[in-house]
């Protein structure tokens, strides 16, 4: 595996969305309003040719460090979108690499992670929404995290304006090495979106498509029919 490879993988380990503490397990439920059950997340998750101009793989079976924290305890719903944790077979989560590659080029120019997960009700997602804009709030100076045995500091984090309603939270966050990566979360109902984006280099931050939460959130309209 090359560099990029390399970095690409540690990218998907350590920093796309997580399951909400607040997610159930079990198969039990219907879609819409109500959890969605594991084979219902992994049908309604984009795959490959969901997104013309992108590559999709699964990578549900990627396993991260998931004693992850602040701390700060205020800042763990930030933690908890950071670090995608896939301990547990009872936790209904799926987890996506999403590719953009300039023409010509072997080295993607943006990649994003993606993990569509279902809470245990819609109270506890759209309460998922709202710890994490607490959170955002008061933890916008920055604060230290412990990834995979590591501490870092992260040197802040903003708020972004977002056109996604009022069921979404935009943010970007910096590390003290001066990673950047920006990140969505959208509730449909009892289910979370959580997309993460950078460049190359993780030197800039980049927005998230619209594409990609669009095709991400018709395929949970179709998947609550």
């Amino acid at each position: 595996m090359g560099i990029v490879g390399k970095r690409v993988a540690a990218t998907i380990a350590t920093t796309v969305v997580l399951l909400s503490a607040t997610a159930c397990g079990g198969d039990e439920g219907t879609a819409g309003s109500e959890p969605l059950t594991k084979a219902q997340i992994k049908q309604a998750a984009l795959n490959q040719g969901d997104v013309p101009g992108y590559t999709i793989r699964d990578n549900s079976d990627i396993k991260s460090d998931p004693s992850a924290q602040a701390v700060q305890k205020s800042c763990q719903p930030i933690v908890a979108v950071m670090a995608p944790v896939v301990s547990s077979n009872d936790e209904r989560l799926a987890l996506r690499s999403i590719v953009r590659t300039s023409t010509g080029s072997e080295s993607p120019e943006a990649s994003f992670q993606l993990v569509l997960s279902s809470a245990g009700s819609e109270s506890a997602a759209e309460q998922a929404v709202q710890d994490l804009r607490n959170a955002i709030s008061s933890c916008s100076s920055g604060f230290e995290v412990t990834l995979s045995g590591e501490d870092y500091r992260i040197r802040q984090v903003a708020a972004n304006k977002t056109d996604l309603g009022d069921k979404s939270v935009d943010f970007s966050l910096e590390y003290q090495m001066g990673r950047k990566i920006r990140y969505v979360m959208v509730q449909n109902g009892a289910s979370l979106t959580k997309i993460s984006a950078s460049d190359q280099f993780e030197h800039n931050f980049i927005a998230i498509p619209q594409k990609i939460v669009d095709a991400q959130q018709r395929k949970l309209d179709e998947a609550a029919k």
